[in-house]
């Protein structure tokens, strides 16, 4: 155990050590050949950002994977190696050129089935509905679906500064540890290798102009199928309900990536009740809500994460609950979470719009006596 763990951290170091020396080179190469994310009305930035982070972060976590895990037993390797390359250059090919989202979505359910394929399956939902082993169809069909939309659950709420590399952190470093507790080690070593990269990006996305940068497609696409893959291992992992006393690996699952998946149920529904296509992109997701009462970028992630972090502790806690009642807990805890943030937001609007009119009947009267 004492080597897996320091296996795991010299892991976390490279690749951090290798996304943080190499962002600096593609943030430089992106101004020389003006491969910037321009400004627009959709968007929250002011000035032209390189948004090629993504290629710091695949290239951190592709060679720390590949030096630390142990190739002679880890069967999914190739399986997992070819839907990263693929993905990866779909993102940064989104980046520099837009895709057709139809183009984008055939692509990823294509990577969904080659995982499937590879032995990575929702197999059984562990009681869920009184349904425990799935049958093959159902089993790729739910596979696909949780891949396909998570994916871009992540890929979605990369709209300001640290909110998908910090959730993506905390997912990845909470799915890590539990996958080296039920001794899943090449997993684990997968969950710390993003972890370390994206700690390194958080540094770059958070600094200054010119030397800031975006992940893009190419980094949020990758991190939204790190989270699917190491979920569904989780969820599968034979030792998980021995070693944890974890009832419902599935509740456990819905905890960590209960923030992007609500937000992008959310914005759906809002635009289809608005008569819009629910890929049509506007500023309707959480994160648009608060900067728009001034809610700095690193407050609003910085929020968010601690949601985050409260709803993966309160199913830890409840770990031996079943699935519904896990379920039940993590709707609770969120959406209070996320509504209690909104009400805040909303107190301190009211709260400006009062001092404003205070403002204006104060003038009106200055006026009035000067009259």
């Amino acid at each position: 155990m004492n080597n897996d763990l320091l296996t795991l951290i010299s892991c976390t170091i490279c690749s951090f050590l290798i996304t943080y020396i190499t962002i600096p080179s593609v943030i430089k190469l992106a101004y020389q050949k003006k491969l910037l994310d321009i400004p627009d009305s959709r968007k929250v930035h002011v000035q032209a950002i390189p948004s090629l982070g993504g290629i710091g972060i695949f290239i951190g976590v592709l060679i720390s994977f590949t030096l630390f895990c142990s190739l002679n037993s880890f069967e999914t390797y190739k399986y997992i190696l070819t839907a990263y390359l693929v993905l990866f250059f779909v993102g940064i090919k989104d980046d520099l050129l837009p895709m057709p989202a139809s183009k984008k979505f055939i692509i990823q359910i294509l990577i969904a089935i080659l995982i499937a394929y590879g032995g990575i399956r929702i197999s059984t939902l562990h009681g869920l509905f009184g349904i425990y082993d799935l049958p093959i169809i159902v089993s790729y069909f739910l596979t696909v679906l949780f891949i396909v939309g998570v994916t871009n659950a992540y890929n979605l709420i990369d709209g300001v500064d640290g909110l998908a590399g910090g959730l993506g952190g905390i997912g990845c470093t909470t799915l890590g540890i539990l996958l080296l507790w039920v001794q899943e080690y090449n997993y684990a070593i997968l969950a710390f290798a993003i972890t370390g990269s994206l700690l390194a990006f958080l540094r770059y996305n958070f600094a200054k102009y010119p030397k800031k940068t975006f992940m893009g497609d190419g980094g949020s696409l990758l991190l939204g199928l790190t989270i699917t893959i190491l979920s569904i291992r989780f969820i599968e992992a034979p030792n998980t309900l021995e070693i944890l006393n974890i009832s419902s690996p599935i509740g456990i699952v819905t905890g960590i990536i209960f923030i992007p998946v609500y937000d992008t149920l959310r914005v759906f529904t809002l635009r289809i009740l608005n008569g819009q296509s629910p890929f049509q992109p506007d500023k309707s997701h959480i994160h648009h809500e608060f900067l728009r009462s001034k809610v700095g970028h690193r407050d609003t992630s910085l929020l968010l994460w601690i949601g985050n972090v409260l709803i993966i502790s309160a199913v830890l806690v409840f770990r031996n609950q079943n699935t519904v009642n896990l379920i039940l807990i993590v709707l609770t805890v969120g959406t209070a979470f996320i509504h209690f943030l909104v009400f805040i937001r909303n107190k301190k609007e009211t709260r400006k719009i009062s001092d404003l009119s205070q403002q204006l009947k104060s003038i009106q009267k200055e006026n009035y006596l000067i009259q």
